[in-house]
This record gives C-alpha cells, structure tokens and sequence, in this order.
C-alpha cells in the first residue's frame, strides 16, 4: 500500500509540471510576441537559446507523461523514450546556462579576465554534458529489458548517476554564475563605489535571483536522484526542474530585453553596459568602446 501511495505520488510529481509550464506560457506570453516583433527575422544567439530554453521542457513532459502512464514499453520505444529524454535534457541545460551566462557576463562587460573564467567554466559544463550523455547509451538496452536482474538494476543505478552528473554539471555552473555576481558587488564597494546605476543594480539582484533559483531546484533534484532505485523516489523532481530552468530561462531574457529597452534612462557612463546588454536582446546595431583589461 505505502509502495502504490509512492509510485502515485512519484506520477503527480512528473506530471504537474504541465500546469506550471502553462501557466507561465500564458503570463508571459505578451512578452514573447514583443520580443519577436522587436527583433524581426533576424535571430541572434539569444534568441536561440531561449526558443530552445522555452520549448524544450514540452517535449520532455510529453514524453515523460507517456513514459509514466504507458502500462509497457518495448525494447525499441524504452531506447526512443531515454534518448528522447537525454537529448531534450541536453539541449535544455544548455540553453538555460547559456542565458544566465549572458546575464553574468553583461554584468562583467568590462573585465575580459572574469569574462574568458566565465566563458571557460561554461565550456567545461557543455563538455561534461556531452560526455555524459554519450555513456548513457552504453547501459540502456539492459534497463529498457522487462525483466529484472541484479543486472539490470545495476545499470539502471548508472543511468541515475550519469542523468544525475549532467545535474550536478549544472549546478557547479550556476554557482559560479552566483560567485561572480557576489564577486562584482564586493570589488564595487571594495574600491569605494557607493551608489551604482539602476541597470547595475537591476542586474545584480536579477542575475543572483536567477542563478540561485535554478541552483536550489537542480540541488533538490540531485538529492532525489541519489536515492536508492529500490525507493521508487528517485528523479521525481527531474521534469520539475526542466521545467522550472526553462521558465526562468525565459525571465531571464525578458528581464535582460527591458533593461535594454531602458536604457536611453540610463547616465551617458554607462553606456556600454547599456550597448553590451542590448547585443544580446535586439538586432539594432550599437558600438562598444574598447574593453577594459581588468
């Protein structure tokens, strides 16, 4: 009865996120024909990033929903499903970082050092991702077999801990997102500046909010993740997280879009920082005086 009550529980937490990604979808959705009429047909890589940040949790809830409610999968629709699955994670954490990324190194437009850390570090995460994926594809046709084995549970554990690295990539990545932001502010006040533009601040609370957001979800997901498969609890905040990442992904950009759109309201020193974060949310061509090597 407790084991039916857990598997019940498990399926609402897989499948509420729907609700969640919806309901963003339709307060939000004002923004995302503003940000489309703004920018025309002319893509840049932001824009990319958050159609993939903003989409790709559907394909994962449709095939986690399937996966959940289907009474029996065969050998070649659990293979679909998994990869399914790692891809849709993949190209989601990505994107997702990928925005908070442009969010942290707007902050930074003035130190090529922390930028090229920055840009490093988010390497790194994309590498391990990558890696990652590819061997998870080395244990599933024992997981995807009806039959359980010491074998198969085994390997089912692996797929848990590789899905659980991509996780756990994430979140390095998102607290170095968060130590810079924190890093920023402290130089700042360290060299005597009291006061900083609307824009900066504005930055600075959006970029440390984001960023631990997302870092307190994929924690609660690697805790869930750790759990014996035995539990039956394992990776039932895995979607939630998906989606969540993607929904704040989206804020991230729509958040970066009206302090562009602000920044005529700006003081004239701090153009560049208004011209570093209006190349990533429009096309309207902006020129960036020289970088400083700090």
């Amino acid at each position: 009865m407790v084991l039916l009550h857990t598997q019940q529980t498990v399926k609402y937490f897989r499948v509420a996120p729907v609700a969640v990604w919806a309901l963003d979808y339709c307060l939000t959705f004002e923004h995302e024909v503003c940000l489309f009429t703004s920018i025309g047909p002319s893509w840049n890589i932001a824009t990319v990033l958050f159609i993939i940040a903003r989409y790709s949790p559907i394909a994962w809830i449709i095939n986690d929903i399937y996966v959940t409610l289907a009474p029996q999968l065969t050998m070649g629709t659990c293979l679909a499903t998994y990869r399914a699955a790692g891809i849709t994670i993949f190209l989601m954490l990505v994107a997702t970082e990928g925005l908070l990324l442009i969010r942290t190194l707007a902050l930074w437009h003035d130190n090529r050092k922390i930028k090229r850390i920055l840009l490093t570090v988010y390497l790194l995460v994309v590498v391990s991702l990558v890696t990652c994926g590819i061997l998870l594809e080395i244990p599933l046709k024992s997981v995807c077999v009806n039959t359980s084995t010491p074998s198969s549970v085994k390997d089912a554990t692996r797929v848990e801990r590789l899905i659980m690295g991509q996780f756990v990539s994430s979140a390095l990545f998102e607290l170095t997102a968060i130590t810079a932001t924190l890093y920023h502010s402290i130089r700042l006040r360290s060299t005597g500046v009291r006061t900083v533009s609307k824009l900066v601040s504005t930055l600075w609370k959006g970029s440390f909010l984001y960023a631990l957001s997302l870092l307190v979800i994929s924690v609660a997901n690697i805790a869930t993740l750790s759990l014996p498969i035995s539990d039956g609890q394992n990776g039932m905040l895995d979607v939630f997280q998906g989606v969540l990442h993607g929904v704040l992904a989206s804020r991230i950009l729509f958040d970066l879009r009206a302090q562009a759109a602000d920044r005529n309201e700006e003081h004239t020193s701090n153009v560049q920082l208004t011209s570093y974060v209006s190349r990533f949310t429009s096309q309207t061509p902006t020129s960036v005086p020289h970088e400083n090597n700090a």
